[in-house]
């Protein structure tokens, strides 16, 4: 029941950020979502784990559109928790939709290998499912809050996180 608490405000706050952002009336439209283009974003990664202290990371990510509508993403990721260094490597997938001149939602999922103790594991692999959102500030740069859950072992929970990007698109 925790978990679902920790979910729905997570959500929660993923909308009211939304909202909050989309306010006003843009001057432009994004160039950022297209076939060709590519993508670097920065992020700083807070997560509340299923059990254990909370912690802090810096995610670095390189996406390029194969098409307008999906876009293969690496995700290279840098966590400390514990006075432990974990190190991660995600390939992935992004499928968009609803599209609108400055707001473009999106869903993916990555598969990924990790490096480092964690919870008494050793370097073992997992995947992670997520919902996000490009909120453009101008034609190619965008905040994106992201909301997901990841899994070691393709099975076992292992936390939801909330995530927000700077992300900068170009050809």
């Amino acid at each position: 029941m925790n978990i679902l608490k920790k979910t729905l405000t997570s959500a929660l706050l993923l909308t009211a950020t939304t909202t909050l952002i989309n306010a006003g009336s843009p001057t432009f439209e994004q160039n950022g979502v297209k076939e060709g283009n590519n993508k670097l974003s920065i992020g700083l990664y807070t997560s509340v784990p299923d059990e254990g202290d909370e912690s802090i990371s810096l995610n670095a990510q390189y996406g390029h559109f194969f098409s307008d509508d999906v876009e293969g993403i690496l995700d290279v990721y840098t966590k400390i928790q514990d006075g432990e260094t974990l190190y991660m490597l995600s390939p992935g997938a992004n499928y968009y939709f609803a599209k609108t001149p400055t707001l473009t939602p999106y869903v993916g999922a990555q598969v990924y290998y990790f490096d480092g103790t964690y919870d008494g594991m050793d370097s073992t692999t997992g995947h992670k499912m997520y919902v996000g959102a490009h909120k453009f500030l101008n034609e190619n740069a965008a905040i994106t809050p992201e909301l997901g859950t990841r899994f070691f072992e393709f099975t076992e929970y292992t936390e939801t996180y909330l995530n927000v990007y700077l992300s900068y698109f170009f050809d």
